[in-house]
């Protein structure tokens, strides 16, 4: 299947664009997920709990740097070379404090359990199907001390078939460079559970230096939270808490949806 459409699919047919990968990217990518960031959330959830915190899916270790002022010994998990070394950079001389560990969340291997286990940002919307997710529920099980936590957001409810309208997910400017970044998505439905989400990032940079345009393509799945509840409950955990937020209201339909379980 063709993972472009629409006017990313015409940036790449005229050769105005090229293909892309946000994550590459760290700086772009901190501004597209820091807008509603949950951050203070996972940082005081953790802290209360106190000990051994994994965060799966790490990215460029934004939350690595709260967690550690917070007390917490921390790993981070990311399937990503490059934004692995991004953390790295980002922690400085603080990197030997932390385990950084490449690898997949559905097949990491620990030999010590965890008190808590985090998957901010929606990460698990990467796991198009049951079977990964169970995969991915059943090793954080594994991996968690009795009585510990998972703790994760994710896109809810139902997807909406066909092409939706280009929206601007970011307009931001590098603190140090100046650059400047605008990002449009366009998301085309492509079945009740899963979207097509592209991406079109324009990074102005100070003259004489020459605008870039990249496209970017991934899908993501979306799950109603009974679902999510019931595979939890398949590995042994305990659903604490369906919520709408990070503020812990009552989950009452929409997109966003975070849940905590206990083992």
């Amino acid at each position: 299947m063709d993972m472009y459409f629409g006017f990313a699919a015409e940036l790449l047919r005229k050769k105005r664009a090229r293909e892309g990968d946000p994550y590459a990217n760290a700086e772009l990518y901190d501004l597209l997920v820091s807008k509603g960031s949950d951050d203070p959330f996972y940082v005081q959830f953790a802290a209360k709990r106190g000990g051994k915190v994994l965060d799966l899916a790490c990215g460029s270790g934004r939350l690595i740097p709260p967690l550690l002022d917070a007390g917490l010994d921390v790993t981070g998990l990311d399937l990503s070379p490059a934004m692995l070394s991004k953390a790295t950079k980002r922690l400085g001389p603080r990197a030997s404090e932390v385990a950084l560990v490449e690898s997949d969340m559905r097949s990491f291997s620990f030999r010590e359990p965890f008190e808590t286990i985090i998957i901010p940002y929606c990460s698990i919307m990467y796991m198009h199907n049951d079977q990964d997710r169970l995969a991915v529920f059943s090793n954080c099980f594994r991996h968690l001390t009795e009585g510990g936590y998972l703790v994760f957001d994710f896109l809810a409810g139902e997807v909406e078939l066909g092409e939706g309208w280009p929206e601007l997910a970011l307009q931001g400017m590098h603190p140090l460079t100046e650059e400047i970044y605008l990002s449009v998505v366009q998301i085309k439905g492509l079945a009740p559970d899963l979207r097509l989400l592209n991406q079109v990032n324009y990074i102005y940079p100070k003259e004489p230096a020459k605008p870039q345009i990249t496209v970017y393509a991934s899908k993501e799945a979306v799950v109603k939270p009974q679902r999510m509840v019931s595979l939890l409950e398949q590995v042994g955990f305990t659903v604490e808490g369906v919520y709408a937020n990070s503020a812990l209201g009552e989950y009452n339909g929409g997109e966003d949806c975070l849940i905590v379980a206990q083992k």
